[in-house]
């Protein structure tokens, strides 16, 4: 074999490999996009699953913010069960009355809100007009240490049975 022989398949193999290195590269990034998409739903279908059977079960409205919920319970005195986000720590809590524990719902949203709504639909600040609660969040992560950046809107209505 000559020298530029040499050269030639040197050159043609370096850039086989640099092809299947990019391609690699590629699909790790894309299962790595494709399990933080997995993981922000699961998280915010179970947030959301959670929030809906609590809401449900609550009794009044007491309390609106569009970062705040506090609702009591039917038949149980000094009971609150309240819903916070909390923008600088990006998280949605939930905390029940004689409950140390404080449970986090959602993380890495970077925002956040609340609204209600009036059972023709039309948006109220008023907790006795208020039988829709709609919930809006965006969630997003950094993945592989970079900034490629994986983003989940979500926006649901319940409502208000009692």
């Amino acid at each position: 074999m000559t020298l530029v022989e040499l050269m030639v398949a040197i050159a043609v193999g370096s850039l086989i490999l640099m092809t299947v290195a990019t391609a690699f590269g590629n699909s790790i990034r894309s299962f790595a996009v494709m399990g933080n998409y997995v993981s922000m739903d699961r998280d915010s279908r179970n947030a959301l699953d959670r929030m809906t059977r609590e809401i449900r079960r609550a009794g009044s409205l007491i309390s609106f913010a569009p970062d705040r919920l506090v609702f009591t319970k039917y038949g149980v005195a000094n009971f609150s069960l309240v819903y916070q986000w909390n923008g600088a720590a990006h998280q949605l809590t939930e905390w029940k009355t004689g409950n140390t524990k404080t449970n986090v719902l959602l993380t890495d949203c970077a925002e956040f809100a609340f609204a209600m709504q009036k059972s023709s639909g039309v948006v109220t600040t008023s907790v006795d007009e208020g039988k829709k609660i709609g919930v809006t969040w965006k969630c997003s992560r950094t993945m592989l240490g970079k900034e490629f950046t994986t983003e989940q809107m979500q926006q649901a209505l319940i409502i208000v049975r009692n």
